[in-house]
């Protein structure tokens, strides 16, 4: 017989590094903003992918992971290819088109997203009221976060449609990821997906590349360019890989709830952004919605 015990909140290894990864792409937007001033976009994504795709290969090599088999490599390559390549052309190029404060609202609908992509692709994971209820208070403290001074008008439309792709772009590049981490490490997914990703963005990318003045670009952009790729790519793209693996898509994807909210403080200090009480409280919800989502019950066999 079994009987319901007190709820309890299960913070693991996992959910810690999960953090981790809320801090660094929390940090990151205020550093594609402050390099995208003297680095064109494109010239800045191909540096931190190609940085990105070197830092995984060295690891994965040295640690022995095998090659992917061949027939996993069409999923590698549209991984690669959502996740490394279109996703960064249009968080990269739409947030020089639009506000951070509007990038981060329409990304923070990513939960739902992947719960919808999950639902069509006949993915079951296992989530009850709490979590549902979770999810819910953490999208609308996005919406106090980033509601306060956000603007949608004609100036910002082309870059708030970029984010949006790019919401789906992620979505497809998490949901889909399941199958090949079945079989495979974070690490090489990560790191087989970064060079399909790499090899597509490049040739993309040349011309910028070879009229970019490089000596007129300054140490602290280059050593946060390089930062951004290792970093907010390579160390963040094995963590989130490892929550999908260990807590499933839809839990680890309310992370991403979060991250407007660190970009807010950050910005706060390093942009001298304002931040305000709603906001505060704001985040105070998407904090509560996150921790509802891990919240579970124990059950003991009497």
């Amino acid at each position: 017989m079994l009987s319901q015990q007190p709820s309890r909140f299960p913070f693991t290894s996992t959910d810690a590094f999960l953090v981790l990864l809320v801090l660094i792409w929390g940090v990151n937007f205020s550093v594609v903003k402050v390099v995208v001033t003297e680095i064109p976009s494109l010239a800045f994504n191909a540096i931190r992918i190609l940085t990105a795709c070197f830092v995984l290969v060295v690891t994965s090599r040295l640690k022995g992971e095998s090659v992917p088999e061949r027939r996993d490599w069409p999923h590698f390559a549209r991984l690669g290819f959502l996740g490394y390549f279109l996703y960064q052309i249009l968080f990269v190029t739409g947030l020089e088109k639009t506000t951070v404060t509007n990038s981060s609202l329409i990304l923070g609908c990513m939960p739902f997203a992947v719960i919808a992509l999950n639902a069509i692709s006949g993915q079951r994971e296992s989530f009850g009221w709490r979590q549902w209820m979770g999810f819910v208070l953490a999208t609308a403290g996005v919406g106090f976060v980033v509601g306060q001074g956000g603007e949608s008008n004609l100036e910002t439309f082309s870059g708030d449609a970029m984010i949006f792709v790019a919401l789906w772009a992620w979505a497809f590049y998490t949901s889909g990821s399941r199958r090949l981490l079945d079989r495979y490490s974070p690490l090489q997914v990560s790191t087989y997906a970064t060079v399909v990703g790499a090899l597509l963005f490049t040739p993309l990318a040349i011309p910028t590349l070879m009229d970019l003045s490089w000596t007129n670009i300054s140490v602290s952009a280059w050593l946060l360019t390089v930062l951004s790729g290792v970093f907010a790519l390579s160390v963040s793209h094995i963590i989130w890989y490892t929550g999908v693996q260990r807590l499933g898509s839809a839990r680890t994807s309310v992370y991403s709830n979060v991250v407007p909210v660190v970009a807010m403080f950050i910005a706060g200090v390093w942009l001298l952004e304002p931040i305000g009480v709603v906001r505060v409280g704001g985040a105070a919800i998407v904090l509560t919605g996150l921790l509802l989502t891990r919240v579970e019950p124990r059950k003991t066999q009497l």
